[in-house]
């Protein structure tokens, strides 16, 4: 499979789904209480909402730290529409691409192991299937940017 493909499958299809999960669990969940229908949930989220605290100026509750979060991933979730543009460059330019895709590896690595240890198995799953598809990306593109080098092959060992 070439590197831009496994790019894009990454980022068109699995981020775009778990995006798009995502916020309809936000918008469903917690938002409208229907993720919270026994009482011992709805004493968690009034404690939540009634607590505030004073932070830079403002007062804020831990109910609206906790919302800002959840919104902020949807907004990271999006923001990764990045790896359809290095997509294009991968394709193009390799080279160029492989500090970035190493990047993305490390991110959605380090969310793989944030999903499993704090969540559930749906964000673990997915992320993991972003960082294969980015794994493979990084190899196929290693591969082809040696391939270009006049002189140099990269099945040979040094």
């Amino acid at each position: 499979m070439k590197h831009w493909i496994s790019m894009r499958v990454a980022a068109a299809v699995l981020q775009a789904l778990g995006t798009i999960l995502h916020t309809m669990a936000t918008a469903s969940g917690t938002a409208s209480g229907s993720a919270t229908p026994g009482s011992r949930e709805k004493a968690v989220l009034e404690a939540m909402r009634g607590f505030h605290f004073d932070i830079m100026g403002s007062s804020r509750s831990a109910w609206d730290f906790y919302r800002g979060y959840e919104f902020s991933i949807t907004v990271l979730f999006a923001a990764l529409v990045l790896m359809w543009q290095l997509s294009s460059l991968s394709r193009a330019e390799p080279r160029k691409a492989l500090p970035l895709i190493v990047t993305l590896l490390v991110c959605t690595t380090l969310l793989d192991i944030l999903s499993w240890t704090y969540f559930f198995a749906g964000p673990g799953v997915m992320s993991a299937l972003i960082a294969l598809c980015l794994v493979l990306a990084f190899a196929t593109s290693y591969r082809d940017s040696y391939a270009t080098l006049p002189g140099t092959d990269p099945t040979s060992a040094s």
